[in-house]
């Protein structure tokens, strides 16, 4: 199996939401989905983003302060699953419950060293 990031972009934002149960019932499908990934053996790791944070560019070192993209492109955070090949991994995003909130997720092979 080889090893492939989830990059979550846009998708749920959780002003949109309009009770603390709307939240929960959200976030419980983030559960649900990580648990059937774990059972299957494809999960690997992951973590929700911070909004904001820093970025350092060009040989000028120079530092921005985040985030880089406007509301709907904020990266929110990332997996790392495992399947067989590109195809079985885009298959495997197509179940994110960020795609219901208009979210994209990007799947990307991660390189062996």
């Amino acid at each position: 199996m080889e090893k492939f990031m989830l990059i979550f972009i846009g998708g749920l934002d959780p002003s949109e939401l309009s009770s603390p149960e709307k939240m929960q019932s959200a976030m419980q499908e983030w559960f649900d989905w990580i648990d059937k990934l774990k059972k299957e053996g494809r999960y690997e790791s992951g973590e929700p983003l911070e909004p904001a944070g820093k970025g350092v560019s060009g040989p000028k070192k120079l530092v921005t302060d985040g985030p880089f993209a406007e509301g709907k492109e904020l990266v929110g955070g990332y997996f790392i699953i495992k399947a067989k090949n590109l195809d079985e991994a885009v298959a495997i995003a197509k179940d994110s419950p960020d795609l219901k909130y208009n979210g994209k997720v990007e799947v990307r092979p991660v390189m062996k060293m």
